[in-house]
């Protein structure tokens, strides 16, 4: 077989397939097998629940122990809230004083832009709380629960399944006895879904 014979068989055969058509019964198209099922889309909720908190330590004259368990819901892509439990100890070496605080918390955080959110935390902290006897003017100590409206912002990075935090809050409440009085709250933390 002369060599352009052998190019225009070896073309026709790979070309044919390409050039070729079929028929397909219309009626077929849109039948399935009988037990096939389409699957179905998941909106599961343990899918929009994550856990996750945040942790603080220092120690030097003066020691700071802090830590914040927290549990939340995605609401939808923006808007999550939950709920969570913090603990603190304090203990001022100069002072020699020492203290425990804890109370709950329920939070909110809607993202407004690429990893920016704004976020709102009410707060109701059990602190120790100086009081004044009229009768004497001695000084003691009672606990108290004190609330506390932290407002502010921050961004969030990392995925659908974890990620970190860090927010700046103000205590809009300004109770004098309030752990956060007059001061902007740091926060950084890390969230997981399960």
């Amino acid at each position: 077989m002369r060599p352009f014979s052998r190019f225009i068989l070896l073309n026709a055969l790979f070309l044919l397939p390409l050039f070729s058509f079929s028929q397909v019964d219309s009626s077929y198209k849109n039948q399935q097998p009988k037990n096939y099922s389409q699957p179905k889309k998941q909106n599961n909720i343990l899918n929009r629940i994550y856990i996750g908190g945040y942790l603080s330590l220092s120690f030097g004259s003066v020691t700071y122990i802090a830590i914040a368990p927290q549990v939340g819901y995605r609401f939808t892509n923006n808007l999550t809230a939950g709920v969570g439990f913090n603990y603190q100890y304090y203990q001022d070496n100069y002072y020699n004083y020492h203290t425990n605080i804890y109370g709950g918390l329920v939070f909110a955080r809607y993202n407004v832009f690429k990893g920016l959110f704004l976020e709102g935390d009410f707060e109701e902290n059990n602190l120790d709380v100086y009081n004044v006897d009229i009768n004497t003017g001695n000084y003691f100590l009672t606990r108290q629960w004190v609330p506390s409206l932290l407002l502010g912002g921050g961004y969030s990075g990392g995925g659908s399944h974890g990620g970190f935090y860090i927010s700046v809050l103000y205590d809009v409440l300004q109770n004098p006895n309030s752990p956060y009085y007059g001061i902007p709250v740091i926060r950084a933390g890390v969230g997981f879904g399960i």
